[in-house]
């Protein structure tokens, strides 16, 4: 199945196309035309409904501080914002959460509306209502009545939406829960390149592999340490003990797709009277912060690549074929009709899809059905609004730990850190209860042992608090090691870990300039463990030159290196080597197989899958495939490039000055700095994809020194000056300070603008 993103990308392809770029641009008269869509920073705004004027001071990144009377008010503007600055993505999400993607873009959306119809995010929460307790219904309707407000007072419609003559629709308190439904499940989308590598080893290896795959390496290392309670993102936290400020340390810096403007995060501020006082990230659609800090306690999270998902295979009845049989005898299947718009076609297109009481029917034959199980269908929806809200408002660990471990089936690791020095972690998944150990298997229906029995209480997810390491951190590895009570099987990653566990271990102490040195660190525990082996690979095919130089370098993935960039077309040409090599009609093709790579090479040949490769043999051809591209830069042959979607149209893209880059890039999948790239055997051409989506740094010693970084701006806008401002400090890792104080917050200010009644 195509991912999430490559569908999307197709669609927004076939879909501006069709815009009539040149047609439009002699229409619109030029750019300038445009200009009016651009959200104000200064001066005064009507807004009716507003209980008080709210007051917005904009940094000169754009970063808005919200300081209002009621909460109520500061939600209101914080739709309005959302609106102003980010409304075509709002309503790609929105459309996406909805499965209506295909009526607003064509027929390339398809496939993806099909997928999320199929899960039900919308019909979910249409069906079911759920009940907002009173407080948070209040907040979710002044949040929308922002976004809507904004809409309804808008001189001109931003370039994406007029360009596909799209009006967006009146948002409602279901869009919102949709989407915040939608967003427990795209974290499983995050991982599912992993997921379908280690379906596939299974697949064609059988248990013995699950069982490989299920084990944690003896390489990597877990997030809580040994201690009382038993032992694709970067986050980490520092007591005071080993802090040179004598306050506890935070960095965050979440990876996901970098290579779109804008990216997923829009920075603010939101100060009320009443209960709000909170700094950080928000994602468009939704009324919280996500990341930040409150000024008592911060927060991040990385994806926890936990696998909540089952798949089974359910016998049909001879005699009745819309019967299964499940662990407790025969199931009537349940069939829902779908009416899918899309944009060209004079009719819809109608979908009839299939569910069993064991989840969602993904494939059918005569004899049985294949059903896949996800904790989502199974949990309350109301408590991902509700305790994002109260994430906001915590004020202390266990206040937070109640809340980050309720909200639905998000699957994240939580970073926490407070003003009086605790530093701590929490993983949110809801983990099911299963009576088997056979993962990333199809499993037997029938047999009850298969079954789940609910899942694990909140109280008992993994969590540690003030560590005698003095330290906690994360990079989407295994969070509680072998010896937790339970098994949390998943699609780990672990050289990140090992690299910040390094740092961590390796001094005596650390200030904010060490955490943003990690940060931006491009040394790659992938390099520093394969060297070696490749010189020798190298040495002994008379390449004593080539040997040499490898050996002399550091293993840091630097833009300029060309042994940084003959390692990493060596040990992408070596999954071609190891995987090619075993390939038949039953396994995947060895690009998908990639994933499993690290964990090939650092297990000992007798236990890996695929065994019986000669390794030294293959290393050698992937050594002779990098070879024929050439010695290069890393940077000559990895670029990253950024582009709006309507990019994709090169006459809208020359005509709106819509994309950057390319740009060398260093860093590659096993760096802090991380660079995750799609790779052209071909060509020998790696193009970055995703990255640091944002950076964050808190020294509780100064609240007014927290740094916080976009990889691209602020505004979703081509036309606003906040569009790509961040890029450059992104490029040089340079911070921006998003002070606490209102003083600082005033000083700091470069406009202002007031939301008038």
């Amino acid at each position: 199945m195509s991912s999430n993103r490559g569908i999307l990308k197709r669609s927004l392809v076939v879909s501006l196309v069709t815009v009539l770029g040149v047609a439009a641009a002699a229409w619109f008269g030029g750019p300038s035309w445009l200009d009016d869509s651009v959200m104000p920073y200064e001066g005064k705004v009507g807004f009716p409904g507003l209980d008080e004027p709210v007051e917005i001071l904009f940094d000169d990144r754009g970063i808005p501080r919200v300081y209002a009377r009621t909460d109520a008010d500061a939600m209101r503007a914080l739709g309005w914002l959302h609106a102003g600055e980010r409304l075509f993505q709002l309503e790609l999400i929105r459309r996406m959460a909805r499965g209506e993607l295909s009526a607003m873009i064509g027929e390339a959306a398809v496939e993806l509306d099909i997928l999320h119809r199929s899960y039900g995010f919308a019909r979910r929460v249409a069906e079911e209502r759920p009940e907002l307790d009173a407080e948070t219904a209040a907040l979710l309707d002044a949040y929308v009545d922002g976004i809507n407000r904004h809409i309804d007072a808008a001189d001109r419609l931003p370039p994406g939406l007029l360009m596909l003559g799209v009006e967006p629709e009146p948002w409602s308190r279901e869009d919102v829960l949709t989407i915040a439904y939608y967003q427990t499940f795209y974290p499983t989308t995050l991982v599912q390149r992993l997921s379908e590598a280690w379906h596939a080893l299974t697949d064609r290896h059988g248990q013995p592999a699950a069982d490989w795959l299920s084990e944690l390496p003896d390489w990597t290392r877990a997030t809580l340490p040994r201690q009382s309670i038993t032992q694709a993102s970067n986050t980490w936290v520092v007591a005071p003990s080993k802090s040179e400020s004598g306050a506890a340390l935070h960095a965050s810096d979440p990876h996901l797709d970098i290579d779109r403007a804008p990216g997923m995060w829009y920075a603010v501020g939101l100060h009320s009277a009443e209960t709000l006082d909170v700094v950080g990230v928000t994602a468009p659609g939704l009324p919280f912060v996500a990341m930040g800090h409150n000024g008592r306690i911060a927060w991040a999270f990385t994806v926890a690549p936990v696998d909540v998902f089952e798949t089974y295979r359910q016998p049909r009845h001879p005699d009745d074929p819309q019967r299964v049989r499940g662990p407790n005898g025969w199931q009537k299947m349940i069939a829902r009709e779908e009416s899918i718009e899309i944009r060209g076609r004079e009719k819809p297109l109608e979908r009839e899809f299939f569910y069993t009481p064991m989840g969602r029917v993904i494939d059918k034959e005569d004899g049985h059905v294949l059903v896949m199980r996800w904790a989502g269908f199974e949990l309350p929806l109301a408590d991902v609004v509700s305790n994002g809200l109260a994430l906001n408002r915590a004020g202390d660990f266990e206040t937070f730990r109640h809340a980050a471990t309720r909200m639905g089936a998000l699957s994240v690791n939580w970073s926490y850190s407070d003003r009086g020095g605790n530093i701590g972690y929490v993983q949110s998944t809801p983990i099911p209860v299963r009576r088997h150990q056979r993962f990333f298997s199809v499993l037997d229906a029938t047999d009850p042992i298969n079954d789940w029995d609910g899942f694990h209480p909140p109280e008992d997810r993994p969590w540690a608090l003030n560590p005698d390491q003095g330290w906690l951190a994360n990079s989407n590895n295994h969070a509680a090691g072998n010896d937790w009570p339970y098994p949390i099987p998943g699609f780990y990653k672990h050289l990140r870990m090992r690299r910040i566990s390094d740092y961590l271990s390796g001094q005596a102490s650390f200030d904010r300039e060490d955490m943003r040195r990690f940060q931006l660190s491009q040394t790659s525990d992938r390099a520093l463990s394969w060297r070696d082996w490749l010189a020798e690979v190298a040495e002994d095919s008379g390449r004593r030159a080539i040997a040499s130089e490898l050996r002399r370098w550091d293993g840091t993935m630097r833009a300029d290196s060309d042994m940084a960039g003959l390692f990493q077309l060596w040990w992408h040409y070596l999954a071609r080597a190891v995987f090619e090599a075993e390939q038949d009609d039953r396994v995947a093709e060895w690009w998908e197989m990639r994933p499993l790579l690290d964990n090939w090479t650092h297990s000992a040949p007798e236990e890996a899958f695929p065994a019986g490769i000669d390794r030294d043999r293959a290393a050698l051809q992937a050594l002779e495939d990098a070879l024929m591209i050439g010695i290069h830069p890393l940077g000559r042959i990895q670029a990253l490039s950024i582009a709006h979607p309507m990019a994709n149209n090169p006459l809208l893209d020359t005509w709106l000055d819509l994309s950057r880059g390319p740009v060398a890039r260093g860093g590659d999948a096993g760096s802090l700095n991380v660079s995750y790239v799609s790779f052209d055997p071909e060509a020998g051409s790696l193009r970055v994809r995703a990255g640091a989506s944002m950076r964050y740094v808190m020294d509780w010693a100064d609240p007014d020194a927290f740094t916080l970084n976009l990889t691209f701006g602020q505004s979703g806008n081509p036309f606003s000056p906040h569009f790509d401002d961040f890029f450059s400090d992104f490029l040089t890792g340079e911070p921006w300070t998003v002070p606490w104080s209102r003083d600082a917050v005033e000083r700091q200010a470069a406009s202002r603008l007031v939301l008038e009644p």
